[in-house]
């Protein structure tokens, strides 16, 4: 009997440390979650871990990029906007912001400055970066980064019906995402990291390359 006990009293610590880890894991408090989405991160365990690490890898990449908290607010308010309380849109989000937050850390300390905001790259008008190591199309109607095309970010800085109208765009022609030609004539490779002043890759074009691969 006693032993049986033991094994109860156990098992409620143990439950009680994992409740206690998963409600302090998230970037912010769980016990003053108000809101649907916050109450949606904060009763999904993976996603609250992973908003947790998000906002580990936000402080760090701070350091390194001086507006990033003003194009964070501006990052939470369209993943308010485009998903709500969906988790399975808040896990994309959220996996995006974090290999975004990665690229900016990893370019920091391997010497490679970050780039100004994205108004200041704007060529065409339709081809801009928002965020560095992301270019944005929006006469094509996609966003891509170091990888290539990325339906998640063209999601997050062109909206969903952007991003599924591509997506059917690659089934479709059973598109190679990795490398792309821009509206104002760039041609980019993710293969060789390097964007080209077209697809015969006669020049390297430093401008676009420094944004999106550097």
């Amino acid at each position: 009997m006693k032993i049986e006990k033991k094994t109860i009293l156990a098992a409620a610590i143990l439950a009680s440390t994992m409740m206690t880890t998963s409600v302090t894991a998230a970037s912010f408090n769980c016990h003053k979650a108000s809101t649907p989405i916050e109450k949606a991160i904060c009763s999904d365990r993976y996603l609250n871990a992973l908003d947790g690490d998000m906002g580990k890898l936000y402080h760090k990449a701070k350091v390194y990029q001086k507006d990033l908290p003003s194009l964070q607010k501006e990052w939470i308010h369209n993943r308010n906007r485009t998903c709500g309380a969906n988790t399975d849109c808040l896990y994309k989000w959220t996996e995006n912001r974090i290999t975004n937050f990665q690229n900016i850390i990893k370019d920091a300390k391997a010497g490679i400055p970050v780039n100004p905001p994205a108004k200041k790259h704007s060529h065409n008008g339709s081809v801009y970066s928002p965020e560095h190591g992301i270019i944005c199309d929006k006469k094509s109607g996609f966003c891509a980064d170091r990888e290539g095309i990325s339906l998640g970010f063209t999601q997050e800085y062109l909206g969903e019906k952007a991003a599924n109208k591509f997506s059917r765009l690659i089934e479709k022609d059973n598109m190679d995402t990795s490398s792309y030609t821009l509206s104002n004539g760039i041609y980019c490779d993710a293969n060789t990291q390097k964007c080209y002043n077209n697809k015969w890759k006669e020049k390297v074009d430093r401008h676009w390359t420094g944004i999106l691969f550097r």
